[in-house]
């Protein structure tokens, strides 16, 4: 057994799913500590602020609360890697797939080129339906409330190739 479980390294938008439906919530208790927001992605958030998406607000406070972690800053390696990946990705998922890979952790994206960057170097990877189904399975919520935060979800925008969580269980 390991001695602790990998960290997480959340991208902008899957952070923004939760955040932005209310249920920012769900993810601090499910993965605490080993969340990790990267500077990257903290940038993109504050974007997201200046833009009125007010809701982003939430992963500061838990940040400042120890809740959550920021990422450490980048070796030298980890940063090779995120430059190189900046050819195909923003820089929020570029770091949070440079640092998984050196950290041997977990990425959080709902995008499709990060998740084939993840799949080409090994790196484990979920995202928000993913996390949803999850959170059902181990009785964390209900399918039908996982079917509305979904649907909250893709009211605020998220593209879901899934319509209903309660489908996957």
């Amino acid at each position: 057994m390991p001695d602790r479980l990998p960290d997480r390294f959340f991208d902008t938008v899957t952070l923004s799913n939760f955040a932005l439906s209310g249920v920012f919530d769900l993810l601090v208790d499910r993965y605490g500590r080993t969340l990790r927001v990267t500077e990257q992605v903290r940038a993109e958030l504050a974007a997201g602020r200046i833009r009125g998406y007010s809701d982003l607000e939430l992963v500061e406070p838990a940040l400042a609360a120890g809740s959550i972690l920021p990422a450490e800053p980048m070796t030298m390696p980890e940063n090779e890697l995120f430059v190189e990946l900046l050819r195909t990705l923003g820089s929020g998922e570029a770091s949070c797939v440079a640092l998984a890979r050196y950290r041997n952790g977990i990425v959080a994206t709902d995008d499709r080129v990060a998740r084939s960057s993840c799949a080409e170097r090994g790196i484990p990877v979920t995202g928000t339906i993913g996390i949803l189904k999850a959170l059902c399975i181990d009785q964390t919520i209900a399918s039908r409330e996982a079917d509305a935060i979904l649907s909250r979800m893709v009211k605020a925008g998220f593209y879901s190739p899934v319509r209903r969580i309660s489908d996957l269980l």
